[in-house]
């Protein structure tokens, strides 16, 4: 059996199973997939009610540990990141929805402001990252827009600067040209750190592999200490 391996000195486990990490059986999701009527409902509305959960009653926020199980992710009631992907990709799984993984190196500009400077200063230059791809209706469509809740990008909007082009900070990395689509239609891919991205790793076939060969770079995201950034995050939100 595969296992996680914890050691003293590490705040992240090694990862040797990823099923782990997108653990659909556990009775906290089956609990709340059952409670929600998900899977009874036709497929564009599944998706669009698993979004919005993931989205909004998931709210943007820092916990402890970059990696999760999406068990776990459910219970902090908060996520950022990989942990998002983890919890939407769980649910979507769950409920016979075809989606995958795809991932990235962004910049560490995404998290300006969410740190202090000291700390900010020793962050890489980029960072690992990845969103969620749905397909429906024959396409694949990024559904990057659960990374941000609603309310948290509403007050975001009262410190972007006029006549910029493109917001790359606070967690969020999006174009301002155009119209910012962060819900789901079904019909247009949706983001929230597109601008931010630098390198991209494609779509891992293996997730066992990705977790174990990025392993080292998960982990520095844990440099993001929940408490300041969880602060900042607060103050924006209510802001809205």
């Amino acid at each position: 059996m595969k296992l996680y391996i914890y050691t003293t000195n590490d705040r992240m486990p090694v990862l040797k199973d990823s099923t782990k990490i997108f653990d659909a059986d556990s009775a906290a999701l089956r609990e709340l997939i059952a409670e929600r009527n998900w899977e009874k409902l036709i497929e564009r509305n599944k998706i669009m009610c698993i979004h919005d959960y993931v989205k909004n009653e998931i709210p943007f926020g820092f916990t402890s540990r970059p990696l999760l199980p999406a068990s776990a992710v459910l219970a902090a009631g908060k996520a950022a990141g990989l942990n998002k992907c983890i919890l939407l990709k769980t649910l979507l799984d769950a409920c016979g929805i075809l989606c995958r993984w795809h991932a990235f190196r962004i910049k560490k500009d995404l998290f300006k402001g969410l740190l202090l400077a000291p700390a900010y200063s020793l962050l890489p230059e980029t960072l690992i990252s990845a969103w969620v791809e749905i397909f429906f209706e024959g396409q694949w469509l990024v559904a990057d827009g659960v990374l941000l809740d609603g309310p948290y990008l509403h007050g975001l909007q009262k410190r972007l600067p006029p006549g910029a082009v493109e917001f790359i900070a606070y967690g969020a990395g999006i174009y301002l040209s155009g119209n910012h689509i962060d819900t789901w239609n079904g019909k247009q891919h949706n983001y929230c750190q597109r601008a931010a991205i630098v390198r991209d790793l494609g779509i891992p076939e293996d997730l066992d592999w990705f977790f174990e060969e990025y392993r080292s770079d998960i982990r520095k995201l844990s440099m993001i200490l929940p408490g300041y950034a969880n602060r900042v995050i607060k103050k924006i939100r209510e802001q809205a």
